[in-house]
């Protein structure tokens, strides 16, 4: 046998210690993570069985009540609230806030149903809120979700007309509510209570937030985050529906900070007393059966409050329940001393370059009074910063177009010589200053331009069911119309994989006009992937928002104007529906081949210039003498 088919000993040994290592990953991933999992998976499914077995009406199908049966004042007593942004009502049993809708938002652009941030229990995905004490002491009786509320005077909530509530336990204890209403959307609430009994009593002031099931306006896209968050001891904390699930708990304790639950443009949060310590906690009671009866819940729980002989003592919370803008967050964030309140708008983890994008956009919408035209002219506002960038790089295109003559005769001479071909074209191309990399710099600016205002676009209610002109009334939606049934003329409705509108079309266009003002790429593959790109752009970008489609039009239209003035400057024609003669057989040659890369060639070497300068160049300029590459020193060997 020879040799050479042999292995070579530290071979073998490296191939047994790989071979220990695996099996012994393998039997530790095995036993110590995938049994005990499975263990708990078995035992679940075996709980669940015996529940339901136990419980057969468990499995017969969920019944809710309407939002307006359960409102019925013939059911509950209520007492009513009402400003310029909210209106609800209070449920005197138990003293819970579970009715609140938004005066100035509707669910649906085309809807007359205001949007309802909080709805009464017994409803498919109830949202309400409690608040009150309660005592490590069993004797104590407190207040719960059965017990029925007093109202003292006033019982119309409106701003400047606060409500009393007060209940007596029947054991020398009186509990009182005061709600107060401000004019945009949160209320202040006041717990009191008094003990004329001689023992003193010791209890814990707490309010929470209950969310049953996910709730039906839930987007789940990560570019917008939807559930509890808060912001505890100076810490942005986000317990998301599927993170509840597997941890069940997430609690933080800390003087300063809120917490609640977030929907993509709405906001329910609890902001205690700051400077206070108080406990955060995010839970979930996940329902066997019904996962639209997992009860979520965000709670908050301050410190320990004795009561002594006649003595009142006094709690007190705002709860905000409302839009998630900026501007009314940062409002809020001062008068409540509510740190970082503003975090509650989810710009990501580029908030820094994303935030100035969207004040921009922000005042150009007031100022013009159409969100559309303001993404218009923010979009002429970039194209002219950027000019300086795109600037290098048309007029590295243009250069390109003003040798192709050269090219085609380079390419006709050295047909069956692919790396001479090279070399000629890379020699042309540096003699007449193309730059290979000149297009890399404007095209890496433009991708966090681009996912800055896809943020924006997607979770500022500044352009949610933002109007455009004709056909677009929502912004933040993808176009309604569609190519395939002649936008409209024909009376049918496409899929969705089939709507492609009106806007994406355009779009098309101004990105087939770019593709005829660059040059011809020097293979077939490139030529193939710049011949299908703007295809492919248009139908993925079809299925985005009609806002950014507008910006993404506009930018390409402002740049192909900005290209074909330099252009024209240069004295380069400007072919937009015909090829000329040398383009056409240029284009020939590149089918029959051979592929060449000149630019990427170029750009290695500038690459290879950059970092090792001179000495970096691994050939020689032409015309120079190739340097010999020298071989490597032997290494000495060690004296044992």
């Amino acid at each position: 046998m020879n040799n050479k088919d042999q292995m070579h000993p530290d071979d073998f040994r490296n191939l047994v210690i790989f071979a220990v290592v695996s099996m012994l990953l393998w039997y530790a991933w095995d036993t110590f993570i995938l049994k005990p999992q499975k263990s708990q998976f078995e035992k679940a499914k075996l709980a669940r069985h015996e529940l339901i077995l136990n419980n057969p009406e468990l499995l017969e199908p969920l019944s809710f009540l309407s939002r307006e049966e359960a409102l019925d004042t013939t059911r509950s007593s209520r007492i009513s609230f009402e400003n310029n942004r909210v209106k609800g009502s209070i449920l005197l049993k138990g003293g819970r806030l579970d009715d609140l809708v938004l005066k100035e938002y509707f669910d649906k652009q085309d809807s007359k149903q205001n949007v309802a941030l909080l709805t009464p229990e017994g409803t498919e995905r109830p949202r309400f809120v409690e608040f009150g004490w309660y005592s490590s002491d069993e004797k104590v009786k407190l207040p719960d979700d059965k017990t029925i509320w007093t109202v003292r005077g006033n019982s119309d909530l409106k701003p400047g007309a606060p409500v009393t509530l007060a209940w007596d336990n029947g054991q020398g204890q009186t509990f009182e509510r005061t709600m107060t209403l401000d004019k945009h959307y949160s209320f202040k609430f006041e717990q009191s209570v008094h003990n004329s009994n001689i023992e003193p009593v010791q209890v814990f002031p707490y309010a929470l937030i209950v969310q049953y099931g996910i709730p039906m306006d839930f987007t789940g896209r990560w570019v917008a985050y939807e559930g509890p968050m808060g912001f505890m001891g100076g810490e942005l904390v986000k317990g998301d529906y599927h993170t509840l699930l597997s941890e069940r708990k997430i609690s933080r304790e800390a003087q300063t900070g809120w917490l609640g639950i977030s929907d993509k443009y709405w906001l329910t949060a609890l902001i205690p007393q700051q400077e206070n310590l108080a406990k955060y906690r995010f839970l979930v009671e996940p329902d066997p059966v019904h996962k639209e009866k997992n009860r979520y819940q965000a709670d908050l729980t301050g410190q320990l409050v004795k009561v002594g002989h006649n003595e009142t003592k006094k709690d007190s919370f705002t709860l905000f329940t409302g839009i998630k803008k900026v501007s009314v967050l940062e409002a809020y964030e001062v008068d409540l001393k509510a740190p970082n309140f503003d975090l509650a708008v989810d710009f990501g983890w580029f908030w820094f370059f994303t935030y100035p994008f969207y004040i921009a956009l922000h005042y150009l919408g007031v100022w013009t009074g159409n969100m559309g035209v303001a993404i218009i002219c923010l979009t002429i506002f970039l194209r002219m910063a950027v000019y300086p960038l795109t600037r290098t790089t048309f007029h590295s295109f243009a250069k390109m177009r003003v040798v192709q003559p050269q090219i085609l005769e380079i390419r006709s001479k050295f047909a069956n010589d692919k790396e001479r071909l090279q070399q000629e074209i890379v020699e042309v191309y540096r003699k007449h200053g193309v730059n290979p990399l000149s297009g890399c710099l404007p095209a890496l600016v433009q991708i966090p331009i681009f996912f800055a205002l896809y943020k924006i676009i997607l979770v500022t209610i500044e352009l949610r069911n933002a109007p455009f002109f004709g056909w677009i009334q929502d912004l933040s939606a993808p176009d309604p119309t569609s190519l395939f049934n002649l936008f409209g003329l024909i009376p049918w409705t496409p899929p969705g994989v089939l709507m492609v509108g009106a806007w994406p079309c355009a779009m098309l266009c101004v990105m087939l006009v770019q593709k005829q003002l660059t040059p011809p790429p020097q293979d077939q593959i490139q030529k193939d992937m710049r011949n299908y790109f703007p295809f492919i752009i248009t139908y993925i970008m079809a299925q985005f928002p009609a806002g950014l489609v507008v910006y993404w039009t506009f930018s390409g239209l402002i740049s192909a104007l900005q290209q074909a003035y330099i252009m024209k400057s240069m004295g380069v024609p400007i072919h937009l529906f015909e090829k000329d003669k040398v383009e056409a057989e240029l284009e020939k040659k590149v089918e029959e081949g051979p592929p060449v890369h000149p630019l990427i060639e170029m750009a290695e070497e500038e690459a290879e210039h950059a970092l090792f300068g001179e000495e970096g160049r691994t050939s020689s300029e032409p015309g120079e003498p190739e340097k010999p590459v020298k071989p490597p020193k032997p290494k000495k060997k060690k004296k044992k």
